[in-house]
């Protein structure tokens, strides 16, 4: 993570890692406001793939990052916050 910027990898090993973790929903309570996904990073990693021509951003996502979207899906829509 750097400055509150996190990647969807890094939200994908967080879901994965903790997610069965009994204080999972109040880490998630404490991280939400804070949170800030990287849309760039992303895109970058997209536009670099195989999948750049038979993929949107949503369709990658998915396929890849299946975790980071369970992840970013519990934060309140009104705390959710990306960069590009």
């Amino acid at each position: 993570m750097i400055d509150g910027v996190v990647t969807f990898k890094q939200l994908a090993d967080f879901y994965d890692t903790f997610h069965m973790d009994k204080e999972f929903s109040n880490a998630i309570d404490f991280l939400s406001g804070s949170i800030v996904v990287d849309m760039a990073q992303l895109k970058e990693e997209l536009y670099a793939s195989e999948d750049a021509h038979l993929l949107g951003a949503v369709e990658y996502m998915q396929k890849y990052y299946p975790s980071a979207i369970s992840l970013i899906e519990l934060i309140p829509k009104e705390k959710r916050k990306f960069t590009h």
